[in-house]
């Protein structure tokens, strides 16, 4: 038991399972009990929990110094980490910022919109827009960013101001896969009426391209290309909010760089350093950091911990390992990515007509379930009690629901998964839907 813990996203006398040990992909809780982890720690450990090369720089890195003061000092881990992280970003990023967490970085993305904004010729335009039932953290700014809390955000009002939300470009009667064009042509319509309602007082946008709480949920090419022309029109700011995305989550490095996209800020986190320890990072394009020079300002922002030398040391060996072979680990995810996808629909999607669709991009996967009649979400009630039968049986997920869009079970599985794995994790969906599913 764990009484005097208030947990994350709980009420004060919630508890939780004990984890002990990890191994590879598995976890074990402290009855010795087993389970596959299909979600990757908090989307955040790709490589596992036991990869030795990041091990054996935390040991080595403990002999010289962990923390050093980053309002007055540098340190080297730090600065290597800087400038991997700009090697693997696209040419135009010029300064890495770091954080704490990926809620942090948005905070900070949030911070150099409204401030380059007010060194600009307009410096009325500072507001910014999101996309409806995106999810960018749970700090008071983050937070404000994020539709997809929905109810849960009320008790804490008033949130930042200024916040305007973009009609989701996604075709709730269509597959994820089948989109008409009558769909897309609405979709198109409502985007230019709100740009025009907004021009006047936006300065940046803030996209998080899968939106991954709400169900991985791919924004179209078009969508996010139409924003990008806009911004670049009115001198606004374009954040990619790569926190659940970025380090070859969906099969390149970042997921804007498939499309050969150049974001003005990039906030990251999550699989930055295999969740060893808490670090995040911002990277900065040399539009922003010009305009900070030309007028003499600062960026007002630290925590204590920010470019903690422990962390980056964790990172540096992280990256080190994704980059190795040619990057071949990020090339596996696409290949096992198609493999998890073949399968499940043999094995799962045409055998339980309550599997409505299967979202996937590189190893990010939702299982859209509906009621038997096929046409209704099912029900949160039942959603968690699948998931808790799938822990149950050995399996963790995670899962998400939006009325009237998606009720759907949430897998990010580790880039260190097999195939004999892959066949572990279908076999015990099978199971578990057999039990719940017609």
């Amino acid at each position: 038991m764990s009484k005097d813990i208030w947990y994350p996203l709980s009420k004060p006398d919630d508890d939780r399972m004990i984890i002990e040990n990890g191994e590879g992909i598995y976890v074990i809780d402290s009855r010795g009990k087993k389970y596959l982890d299909a979600n990757s720690g908090l989307w955040n450990i790709p490589l596992g929990y036991s990869n030795h090369a990041i091990r054996e720089s935390l040991v080595s890195q403990l002999d010289k110094i962990c923390y050093v003061n980053s309002c007055e000092f540098g340190n080297t881990k730090a600065i290597e980490l800087a400038e991997l992280i700009k090697k693997i970003n696209h040419e135009n990023i010029d300064k890495i910022i770091y954080t704490c967490t990926g809620s942090e970085s948005v905070e900070v993305a949030i911070k150099l919109i409204r401030k380059y904004a007010s060194m600009g010729s307009k410096p009325h335009k500072r507001d910014i827009a999101i996309i409806r039932n995106s999810y960018h953290g749970s700090y008071y700014g983050s937070m404000s960013c994020s539709s997809y809390e929905g109810q849960e955000r009320k008790g804490y009002f008033p949130l930042l101001s200024g916040v305007h939300e973009l009609s989701l470009p996604f075709c709730n009667c269509c597959k994820s896969d089948d989109v008409s064009s009558d769909c897309t042509n609405r979709m198109k319509e409502q985007l230019e009426k709100e740009l025009e309602a907004y021009e006047d007082y936006l300065g940046g946008f803030l996209v998080e391209p899968i939106l991954g709480s709400a169900g991985v949920i791919e924004l179209p090419k078009w969508f996010i290309e139409r924003i990008i022309e806009f911004s670049n029109k009115h001198d606004l700011i374009v954040v990619f909010d790569e926190v659940a995305t970025g380090f070859g989550r969906t099969g390149s490095m970042f997921y804007y760089q498939k499309y050969g996209w150049k974001p003005d800020i990039v906030t990251m986190s999550k699989g930055i350093n295999n969740g060893i320890l808490p670090l995040g990072a911002v990277a900065v394009s040399k539009k922003i950091t010009d305009r900070f020079s030309r007028n003499n300002e600062l960026i007002f922002h630290l925590s204590t911990q920010n470019g903690n030398a422990l962390s980056c040391v964790a990172g540096i060996a992280t990256i080190t390992e994704l980059l190795r072979d040619d990057g071949n680990i990020i090339q596996e995810v696409v290949r096992k990515s198609e493999y998890f996808e073949r399968h499940f629909k043999d094995e799962i999607e045409n055998k339980f007509i309550q599997v409505h669709d299967l979202r996937s991009i590189g190893l990010m996967f939702a299982v859209d379930i509906v009621e038997k009649d096929n046409k209704s979400k099912i029900k949160p009630v039942d959603l968690i009690k699948i998931v808790q039968l799938l822990k149950k049986n050995g399996l963790l997920v995670e899962w998400s629901y939006i009325e009237n869009m998606t009720s759907s079970i949430v897998l990010f599985l580790p880039f260190i998964i097999t195939e004999c794995e892959i066949h572990k994790v279908l076999e015990i969906l099978k199971i578990v839907f057999e039990k719940t599913l017609i």
